[in-house]
C-alpha cells in the first residue's frame, strides 16, 4: 500500500494516546493563533503613525509583543481549555457551572494583572523611551477587569468550541479504529476459512489421482507442499501481483497433473502490474471456479486464461474459461465458499471501490472480471518515483 509523509504523520498522530494527542493539538493551535495575532500586532507597533510615540524597530516590536502578549495569553488559553474540559454546563449543573466559570474568569484577570505588574519594571529598563510608566498591581487589576472581561469571555467560548471539535474528532477516530479492528478480524476469519477450503479441494484431487497414477499423485503432493509453503510465507492481506501469479501458477500445475491434456493455461500479465497489490489468494478461487465450471464439465480440452492489466487508477484482473456465462448463478452458488469469500474480502479491503462481475467475452468465453484500486507497496512506490525522476527529461537552458 502506498504511503505519503502526510499519511505517515496521520497514522503517528492517531497512534498517540488520547490525552497526549489532545494536549499537543491544543498547544499547537494556541501557539499558532497567538503567534499570528502577535505578528500583526508587532507590525502595527513598528509602524506607529503618531510621531509623538517612540518608533520601535520590527525586532523590538516583536520582542515586546512576545513578552506582553504571547507569553501571557498562550498559558491563559491552555488554562481556559482545561476549564472547558472539566466544566460541562447542563440543566442540572447550570448554577454550579456558572459559578465555576466566573471564578475561572476572575483567576484569569488576576493572573493577567499580576503578570503585567511583574514585567512592568523590566519593560521600563528594556525600552530606552518607555511607552508608558509601569503601573501598580492595583492599576493593572482595574485595567484588566475593565478591558479584558469581554476578551476572556470570547476566548472561553472559543475554547469550548475547540473542546467540542476535539471531542467530535476523538469520537470519529474511535469509531474508525473500531471499524478497522472489526474489518481486520473479519479478514483474518475469511483467510482462515479460505485456506482449509483450498487444502480440502487439493487433497480431494490427490485422493482421486492416487488410485489412477501414483507417480502423478506424488508430483501433486510435492507441488501442493511448495504451494502451501509459499502461501504461508505471505501472511498479510495483500501481496504483489507477481507473488500471487506464482502461487496460482503452482495451483494450476496441480490441476494440470490431475486433468492432464484437458487443461491448458494461458497468461497475459502486464509487466507494469507485477508490483501492484492484490488480496492474498484472490486468483486461486477464480481459477478454481473456471476449472470447476468451464473445464471439468467438458470432455474436450479447454483453456483457462488469466489476464492482468492496469488503467489509470484501476487494476483489472480477468479469469476466463471455455464455459458459458449463462450458468452464472450456478457459478456463484455452486463453487463452495470461493467466490463468496472473495467478495467479502474485497468488501473489507476496499469498501465500495471494487467490482466482481461474470460475463461472456467476445469469443464466447466465460469471464470473471475483478476491478481494484491500483495500489503499490511503499518500497515499490518510492522506487517507481525514483525511476520516473531518473528518466525525466532534463530542461536545457
Amino acid at each position: 500500500m502506498s504511503a505519503t509523509p502526510a499519511g505517515v504523520g496521520r497514522r503517528y498522530f492517531s497512534g498517540l494516546r488520547g490525552a497526549t494527542r489532545r494536549m499537543l493539538a491544543t498547544v499547537a493551535a494556541a501557539t499558532i493563533l497567538w503567534t499570528v495575532y502577535g505578528l500583526v500586532y508587532a507590525d502595527e507597533l513598528a509602524l506607529l503613525p503618531d510621531a509623538s510615540d517612540p518608533r520601535l524597530t520590527w525586532p523590538q516590536a516583536f520582542a515586546y509583543t512576545f513578552v506582553t502578549l504571547l507569553a501571557c495569553w498562550i498559558p491563559i488559553t491552555l488554562f481556559l481549555v482545561a476549564v472547558a474540559r472539566r466544566v460541562v454546563p447542563s440543566r442540572r449543573t447550570l448554577g454550579a457551572s456558572a459559578v465555576k466559570l466566573a471564578a475561572a474568569v476572575v483567576v484569569v484577570l488576576v493572573l493577567h494583572a499580576a503578570y503585567f505588574a511583574a514585567i512592568g519594571p523590566w519593560l521600563d529598563a528594556w525600552a530606552p523611551d518607555p511607552i508608558e510608566p509601569a503601573p501598580s498591581f492595583a492599576t493593572q487589576l482595574a485595567r484588566s477587569f475593565r478591558f479584558n472581561v469581554v476578551r476572556t469571555l470570547m476566548l472561553l467560548a472559543v475554547c469550548y468550541a475547540w473542546v467540542r471539535m476535539q471531542n467530535t474528532f476523538e469520537n470519529r477516530l474511535r469509531i474508525a479504529e473500531l471499524e478497522s479492528g472489526l474489518s481486520r478480524a473479519r479478514l483474518d476469519t475469511l483467510s482462515a476459512q479460505l485456506n482449509p477450503h483450498f487444502l480440502f479441494n487439493a487433497l480431494n484431487s490427490i485422493a482421486e489421482l492416487i488410485h489412477i497414477d501414483q507417480d502423478a499423485a506424488d508430483r501433486m503432493l510435492v507441488a501442493l507442499s511448495a504451494l502451501l509453503r509459499r502461501s504461508l510465507a505471505s501472511p498479510g492481506h495483500e501481496v504483489a501481483v507477481r507473488d500471487e501469479v506464482a502461487l496460482v501458477g503452482q495451483y494450476l500445475s496441480i490441476e494440470q497433473i490431475r486433468l492432464g491434456d484437458r487443461l491448458g493455461v494461458r497468461w497475459a500479465v502486464d509487466p507494469d502490474c507485477l508490483h501492484a497489490l492484490v488480496p492474498t489468494l484472490m486468483l486461486q478461487p477464480l481459477a478454481e471456479n473456471a476449472i470447476v465450471h468451464g473445464i471439468a464439465r467438458r470432455r474436450a480440452p479447454g483453456v483457462v486464461e488469466i489476464a492482468i492489466r492496469r488503467t489509470r487508477a484501476t487494476l483489472v484482473v480477468e479469469v476466463s474459461d471455455d464455459g458459458s456465462a449463462a450458468d452464472a448463478p450456478q457459478r456463484d452458488t455452486g463453487s463452495g465458499i470461493g467466490l463468496a469469500n472473495t467478495r467479502s474480502r474485497l468488501r473489507c479491503l476496499y469498501g465500495d471501490r471494487w467490482s466482481l462481475t461474470l460475463h461472456t467475452g467476445d469469443d464466447a468465453r466465460s469471464v470473471v472480471r475483478v476491478e481494484l484500486p491500483l495500489r503499490f507497496s511503499m518500497a515499490q512506490d518510492l522506487a517507481a518515483r525514483a525511476v520516473s525522476q531518473l528518466h525525466a527529461p532534463v530542461a536545457t537552458p
